[in-house]
């Protein structure tokens, strides 16, 4: 799944804000794991409730290869 968000994302325009909380905790996940750089936020709202978004900073080199490797394996 997480492999999907990557390529999700090298297909978005910048600005590339993630929003969902399952995008967001997937986000944390290619973070850890060196594939792409995020800045994380909290968007407060008028009654309390505060989401989570992260915006994609860069994709890694680490996360560009894995993109060409998911691409190659997807044309044969």
């Amino acid at each position: 799944m997480d492999i999907q968000l990557l390529m999700r994302i090298e297909r978005m325009t910048p600005p590339r804000w993630l929003t969902l909380s399952a995008d967001v905790a997937a986000a944390k996940r290619l973070v850890a794991s060196g594939m792409i750089e995020v800045a994380l936020e909290v968007q407060c709202k008028a009654k309390g409730f505060a989401p989570e978004v992260a915006r994609v900073v860069a994709i890694t080199s680490d996360g560009a290869s894995a993109i060409a490797t998911e691409k190659s394996l997807h044309r044969r």
